[in-house]
Formats: C-alpha cells, sequence, structure tokens
C-alpha cells in the first residue's frame, strides 16, 4: 500500500517514459496487498489530493488569466500604437507617393529636354558641317567657272571631277532639292567644259569652203600659247571628262561635214596645193568647175588622203607624248572610225556606186577603179588605227565584193529608168519598119549589138533551136516564121524591145544561170509592163483626141506581144523554168494584145458614134431627111455628106499603111464606113412620109454615102510590100499566146486584087466595091435603100421572094412601104404578102 501510495504520489516525479526499468510482477504484488481499508483510506488521500490539486489549479489558473489580461490589455495597447503606427506609415507612404510622382514627371520631363537638346545640338552641327561644305562647294564652283573662264580647262575638270567626288560622298546633306541643285549645276559645269574644250578643238583648223576653194589653215598664234600647253590642256580636261573619245567623235564629225564632204559634192576636183611655213600651215582644194572634166577616182582619193594627213601633221604634233599608254593610243589618230566610215562610204557612192556601168564590156574596165579605191580605203582605215578585219567599218571592201550584184542592180534600175524616159517621151516619134520583120539569130544580134555587146552563146544557141522549130514547122518556108508585119511603131517600143533583149543577152552571158540572170530576165518582162502602164497613163489625152497616136499605140501593143511571146518561147531553150518565167513572159504577151485590141475597139467606137451623130445629131440635119426636096435640105445634105466623108478621109488617112497593116485599115475603114450606113439608114427608116421628090434626092443621097467605098482603093506602092507576104504565120503556135497575126497581115486573095508598081486601070472601083462588100456589112443595105426609094411595091415584093432583100425585116420593109406609099387597099393587101413571106 505504502509501496503503491508512493508510488502514485511520486508518480508525478517518478520517470515513466518508456524504456524505465519497471521489474515484472510488481501490478500483482500490489493487488495481493491492498484490501478495502486501504482502498478507502487510499480513495480520501486520493479526494484531498484532487482538491489540492484543483485548488492550486485554479490559483495557476487565475494567476494566469491575471497575467493573460494584463498581455491582453497590454497587446491591445500594442495594437493601438501599431494602428496609429501604421496610419502614420500609410500617410507618409502616400505623402511619398505622391513626391514621387512629382519627381519622375519632373526628371522625364528633364530627360526629355536633355534629349531634345542633345538633338538640336547635333541638328545644328549638321546644318553646320552642311553650310560649311556648301560654302566650300560654292566656293569651288566658282574658282571652277572662273577657270572656265579664263581657259584653263584642264584644271577646270579636275575641280569638277573633285567636286563630283565631294557631292557624291557628302552624306549630310540631306536636302534632295540642294542635292539636285548642286548636281545640276555641276552638270552644267561638265557641259560647259566639254563644250568649251570640243569647240577650241574644232577651232585649232580653220575651214573655209566657198567661191570654188575649199581651204584647210592652222594659224599657230602667239608662242606663248602654241607651245603645246593649250593643246595638252584641253585634250587632259577630255580625258579628265572621260569624253574625249565623244569630243573626237565630234570633232571628226564636224571636219567631214565641214569640209570633206564640200569636197565630194564638187563634180570636178581642179587642183591641190599644199603650203606650209613656220607660221602658217594651208591645204587648198580647187573644186570651182575651172575644169570640164569630173574628177577621177585617183584625183578624188587623193584628195581626201590629203586632206586627212594634213590634218593630223597641223594638230597632233601640238600634243606631247603621253605618259598613260592607253591615253597615248586614243590620241594616235584625231579620226573616229564612224567618220571614217562616213567618208568611206561616200567615196564609194561617189567614185563606185553611181559610177558602176551598165554594160558588161565597160564593167571590165571599171574593175581597175575598185583597187584604186580599195587601196584608199586601207590608208584611210590606217588613218583612223582602225583594223583591217574590222569588215563594219569597210564598205568599200564590202560593196567590191559585190561588185557583179551591184552591176545587176545597176543594169536592172537603168532599164526601168529607160523603160520610163521612153514612156515619158512626148515627141512621139515614129519608127517604120522598112521590111516585114522576121524573127532569126540576126535579128537577135542586130538588137544586141545595139547595147554594144556581144550575143551570148547561150542566147545563140536558144535562138537558133527556137528559129529552126519554126521553120521546121512552117508550112510556107523560112520567110514567114516568126514574122511580124511592116507597119509603124513608135521609136520608144522599139528601143524597149531593143533593151529588153540586151536585158536577156545580158542574163545569159555566163555560163550558169543564177540568181541575178533570174533578175536580169524578170528585170526584162516588168519593162514591157512599166512602160504600158506608163504610157495609157501619161498620154491618155493625146491617145484620146489623136487617132494616129492611137493606131501607133495598137501597133505597139502588138509589137511587145509578139515579142514577149517569142521571149517566151527562149526560156525552156536557156535552161529555166518553163512552169514560172515562160507563164509569165507569156501573160506578158497576152496582156499587151487585149490592151492593143481593146484600145483600138474604143477607138473605132468612139470615132463611129461622132460619124453617126454628123448625120443627124443636128436639128438641121434632121429636117433635111423630112423636106429633102427643098433647096435648104439638098444644101444641108450636101453640107453633111462633105463633112461625113472629110471626117472619114482624115481618119482613113491617120491609119493608111504602114500606120496600120492593109487589113487592119480596111476593117477599121469598113467599121467607119459602116457606121454612116447605119445612121442614114436610120434617119431614112424613121421618115413616116417620103414624097416622090423626096424620095429622089434621099437616093441620091444614099449613092453619094455608099461613094465612100473609094476609100478602100490604095495606091500600088502603098500595097507593093505586102503583096508577097502570106498569112500562114500564127504566133498563136508553141508559146500559146493568143495573137493571131492574120488580124496584123494581108491574104493573097486581097493583094491580088491591087495592081503592081505602075498604076491603076478600070478594075480599081470593081476592086473598091469588092473590098467594101467584104469589109462593110451595111453598104450593100443602103445601096438596097436607095433602090427602094425608087422602085416600085411590086418590084420591092419581087425583090423580097428573090431574097435579094434579106438584110431588111419585114418591119423595116413594111414601114418603107407606108412611107413611100399612098394607104390604098393595093398597099394593104402587099403588106400583107410581106407578113405571109417571113411565116
Amino acid at each position: 500500500m505504502d509501496v503503491y501510495i508512493q508510488h502514485l504520489a511520486g508518480s508525478g516525479n517518478s520517470d515513466t517514459r518508456p524504456g524505465s526499468d519497471t521489474r515484472p510482477g510488481s501490478d500483482a504484488v500490489l493487488q495481493s496487498k491492498l484490501d478495502i481499508a486501504t482502498v478507502a483510506e487510499l480513495s480520501r488521500e486520493l479526494g484531498r489530493r484532487l482538491d489540492t490539486s484543483k485548488e492550486a489549479i485554479l490559483r495557476t489558473l487565475c494567476e494566469n488569466h491575471s497575467v493573460y489580461e494584463r498581455a491582453i490589455a497590454e497587446t491591445d495597447k500594442a495594437q493601438l500604437a501599431i494602428s496609429e503606427l501604421l496610419r502614420g506609415v500609410d500617410d507618409m507612404q502616400a505623402l511619398l507617393g505622391d513626391e514621387r510622382t512629382g519627381i519622375h514627371a519632373r526628371l522625364v520631363d528633364a530627360t526629355e529636354n536633355e534629349a531634345r537638346l542633345r538633338n538640336q545640338l547635333r541638328d545644328n552641327s549638321a546644318v553646320l558641317a552642311c553650310l560649311r561644305l556648301l560654302a566650300r562647294l560654292n566656293a569651288s564652283l566658282c574658282s571652277m567657272d572662273a577657270l572656265i573662264r579664263e581657259g584653263r580647262l584642264d584644271q577646270a575638270a579636275e575641280m569638277l571631277v573633285s567636286l563630283e567626288h565631294d557631292l557624291r560622298t557628302a552624306t549630310i546633306i540631306g536636302s534632295a532639292r540642294i542635292r539636285d541643285v548642286l548636281a545640276n549645276r555641276v552638270e552644267l559645269a561638265k557641259e560647259s567644259i566639254r563644250h568649251n574644250a570640243t569647240t577650241a578643238l574644232q577651232g585649232l583648223l580653220v575651214i573655209r569652203v566657198g567661191d570654188g576653194l575649199a581651204q584647210l589653215s592652222v594659224s599657230t598664234g602667239s608662242q606663248e600659247l602654241w607651245q603645246g600647253s593649250y593643246t595638252q590642256s584641253l585634250f587632259a580636261a577630255l580625258d579628265t571628262l572621260g569624253v574625249q573619245d565623244e569630243a573626237l567623235a565630234a570633232y571628226s564629225a564636224h571636219f567631214v561635214k565641214s569640209f570633206i564632204i564640200p569636197v565630194l559634192a564638187s563634180p570636178a576636183i581642179a587642183r591641190v596645193t599644199h603650203s606650209a611655213n613656220m607660221n602658217n600651215q594651208q591645204f587648198d582644194v580647187r573644186c570651182d568647175g575651172l575644169t570640164t572634166s569630173v574628177a577621177s577616182t585617183a584625183e578624188v582619193c587623193s584628195t581626201v588622203i590629203g586632206a586627212f594627213e594634213f590634218a593630223n601633221q597641223a594638230l597632233l604634233p601640238n600634243y606631247p607624248v603621253c605618259d598613260n599608254s592607253e591615253q597615248a593610243e586614243r590620241l594616235s589618230s584625231l579620226w573616229a572610225p564612224e567618220s571614217l566610215s562616213v567618208v568611206a562610204k561616200m567615196v564609194a557612192e561617189r567614185c563606185l556606186l553611181r559610177c558602176i556601168p551598165t554594160t558588161r564590156h565597160d564593167l571590165e574596165d571599171f574593175r581597175r577603179n575598185a583597187d584604186i579605191l580599195l587601196e584608199f580605203e586601207s590608208r584611210l582605215l590606217e588613218l583612223g588605227s582602225v583594223p583591217a578585219s574590222d569588215i563594219g567599218n569597210r564598205p568599200i571592201h564590202t560593196a567590191v565584193d559585190r561588185l557583179d550584184d551591184l552591176f545587176t542592180e545597176r543594169r536592172c534600175d537603168h532599164a526601168q529608168s529607160r523603160a520610163r524616159e521612153l514612156a515619158e517621151d512626148t515627141s512621139f516619134a515614129l519608127f517604120e519598119l522598112e521590111h516585114h520583120e522576121a524573127w532569126s539569130l540576126d535579128f537577135v544580134q542586130e538588137k544586141v549589138c545595139d547595147s554594144g555587146c556581144g550575143i551570148s552563146p547561150l542566147l545563140a544557141r536558144a535562138s537558133e533551136k527556137v528559129a529552126a522549130q519554126h521553120v521546121a514547122s512552117a508550112s510556107v518556108g523560112a520567110s514567114a516564121a516568126l514574122a511580124y508585119p511592116k507597119c509603124s511603131i513608135s521609136r520608144s517600143m522599139h528601143r524597149l524591145v531593143s533593151e529588153a533583149y540586151a536585158l536577156v543577152n545580158e542574163a545569159t552571158l555566163s555560163n550558169d544561170l543564177s540568181a541575178s540572170s533570174c533578175l536580169l530576165l524578170d528585170t526584162a518582162r516588168q519593162t514591157f509592163g512599166l512602160y504600158g502602164a506608163l504610157y495609157l497613163t501619161l498620154h491618155r489625152t493625146q491617145l484620146t483626141k489623136i487617132p494616129a497616136l492611137a493606131w501607133q499605140f495598137f501597133n505597139d501593143c502588138m509589137y511587145a506581144s509578139h515579142h514577149a511571146g517569142i521571149i517566151a518561147q527562149l526560156i525552156p531553150a536557156l535552161g529555166l523554168s518553163p512552169s514560172e518565167s515562160k507563164e509569165a513572159w507569156l501573160e506578158t504577151a497576152r496582156h499587151f494584145f487585149s490592151v492593143g485590141n481593146a484600145h483600138a475597139a474604143n477607138l473605132v467606137a468612139r470615132e463611129s458614134r461622132v460619124l453617126g451623130a454628123l448625120i443627124g445629131n443636128s436639128t438641121s440635119s434632121r429636117d433635111a431627111f423630112y423636106n429633102a426636096a427643098s433647096d435648104a435640105a439638098k444644101e444641108q445634105l450636101a453640107k453633111s455628106r462633105k463633112q461625113v466623108r472629110l471626117a472619114v478621109t482624115q481618119l482613113a488617112r491617120a491609119m493608111q499603111p504602114p500606120a496600120v497593116t492593109p487589113r487592119i485599115y480596111y476593117q477599121t475603114l469598113g467599121r467607119y464606113i459602116d457606121a454612116v450606113c447605119a445612121a442614114t439608114i436610120e434617119m431614112v427608116a424613121g421618115i413616116r412620109d417620103i414624097g416622090v421628090d423626096d424620095s429622089q434626092v434621099l437616093s441620091d443621097h444614099c449613092r453619094s454615102v455608099c461613094a465612100l467605098s473609094d476609100l478602100f482603093q490604095l495606091d500600088s506602092h502603098i500595097l507593093a510590100p505586102y503583096q508577097n507576104l502570106l498569112t500562114a504565120s500564127n504566133a498563136q503556135g508553141e508559146h500559146g499566146v493568143s495573137v493571131d497575126l492574120g488580124e496584123l497581115l494581108d491574104s493573097d486573095s486581097e493583094t491580088e486584087l491591087h495592081q503592081p508598081l505602075g498604076g491603076r486601070d478600070a478594075r480599081s472601083n470593081v476592086q473598091s466595091a469588092r473590098l467594101a462588100k467584104e469589109h462593110c456589112k451595111l453598104s450593100s443595105k443602103l445601096v438596097q435603100l436607095a433602090d427602094i426609094l425608087l422602085i416600085s411595091r411590086a418590084d420591092i415584093l419581087a425583090r423580097r421572094r428573090a431574097g435579094l432583100l434579106a438584110q431588111f425585116t419585114a418591119e423595116e420593109l413594111i414601114d418603107l412601104i407606108r412611107a413611100l406609099f399612098s394607104d390604098t387597099k393595093e398597099r394593104a393587101q402587099d403588106i400583107d404578102t410581106l407578113k405571109s413571106l417571113d411565116q
């Protein structure tokens, strides 16, 4: 028990931590020793002790509560003080915040002001530097202007280059406007230096042209100026500016334009003098045309080369030797290759291109001039230090290489110019074929020889072949093969045909037919077309007003068609493609044939209308038919017959052989007389009442008109050349041209109607009547009308039944019967009979 109480009493002080040493089995010992009294005692002890502990705990709690209250009170005070302190801190913070914001704003403003001041200082410094630079540039510009005015162009050029460098590297000049103004000012100064230097360089050589004299002179002036420094300054200034090549090119162009071109433009170069002394050098060319001869190629070349060499000797020695090899090479010649090329082209134009002959015979002699020109071009290129391999600057060499082609072009141009001249000829000179033109090798040789050149072997063989073919195919012998009848053509057409054969011969002189040969052949064909087009355009009025000229043009067309057709036959024999060249020539032949026939048809139709108008165009002429028996009507009819005969006679005289062939003459005269007969028949048939006296006068008038048939009679000496010409020649044969020479030739049956040389006999009237009957379709009708005017109705019916009045229609005869005879029962019966005869 005690032990346990002690244990309890000391439990608060005993070590009860885990791991303390407690002997096992001690609880069992206590349990075994305790009893109820002990337990009661123990409970009381425990109660006492609990009360004691409670009191102690209460005291302790009270003490602790007091301490806690004091602590709380102190804490409240402290919190109150802290709150006051925090309020003060907050007030201080608010105060400090406002002050910081103001200080920051002032600090920002101060910083911005400082930055602005720094920028302003920097800008002011840049402006000051720019102003200083502008002042320096302006001073340099003023100094440069002064140097330019003083003529010290080399120094001015160096200063200009320095100014350009400063302006290019000066970044402080921010104003684009100022930079542009300065750049323009520098550019103007550069142009001024270049212009002054170029002008001064050109002024070193004085050029005078006029009054037949072209003169070069170099005046040295004072020794101070011409010791080389001035010339050196000019070239140095140009080289500094980098425009030396441009200036030399301008000087070359100036020299060529001012001196060389006037000299080359002169046809005669009479005399060339070259004088030089210490103070004056002079080169004179006399070109006033004192001599009538044109300057030769050698004279022209030597004059041009002499002028360039004189300028070199006069100017280049004034320039000292350059240390810069590149600059020295550029100054080895004053002459730009372009200017020398221009001179070479002008010399080639004057001495080569304009002088190319138009015949191959002269071309061989002309080749000697080509050697002179080639040597001239080589020396000219040496003056300009131009490589000989530079073909672009060798126009003479190029032209000589193309001499054969240029000759062909020249020959073609000459032929076309010749065709234009012939077409524009207003003399209208006649060329009368002395005899019937038989085409043969001799004929071709004659045409070719007119051009001063022999016939080519190829053309000779082709001509023989074509002529032989036609002789073999002709049934009348060689005289009629490819023949053209004797007539009058224009001298222009005769020369044009000769020119065409000359071109054909020129094209065949070489063994092979090249493009040049084809060009010559094509030009020969084009000359025909050019002549025909121009002739019709230029002389249309004359062809309309002058019948003789119109018939001349008709013969020209037929002559051109004839020879174009023959040349078309030569094309295959020459070895050309027949599908191209031959067809072109055939088309030319057809064209001329068509144009000639159309023009002749228009002429005949126009003159026929004029002749018909003479019969009844005026009122007095028409009235004369209605009252033919009166004296006034007889006079008017006689007057109209006289006018008609005069007009027909003039027309017949304009086409009398050999103006045209007899067949054309007869056919055309028949057309003219038919026009008169038709107008007369129309006037008579239009009369509604013909009296007995009027019928006699009108019958006589009709017979007088028929008397125009005596114009068919031609003198025997006119017809003699045509008596032995046969009509079997036909140009339509192999070459296919629709030209029947029967339209141009006379037949034996016609020429036999005429007397041989020696005069006429009694059969002349019969011959004229036969020709009139053949070629005048209405003359027999007019004669029958004259008979109708006098015979009875019974005779008219009888002749109608016999078929002698077949040219009259039943209506025409009825109208005549009604006009001639009174209205009776018998006349009505006869009219019915006439109507029944045609049913």
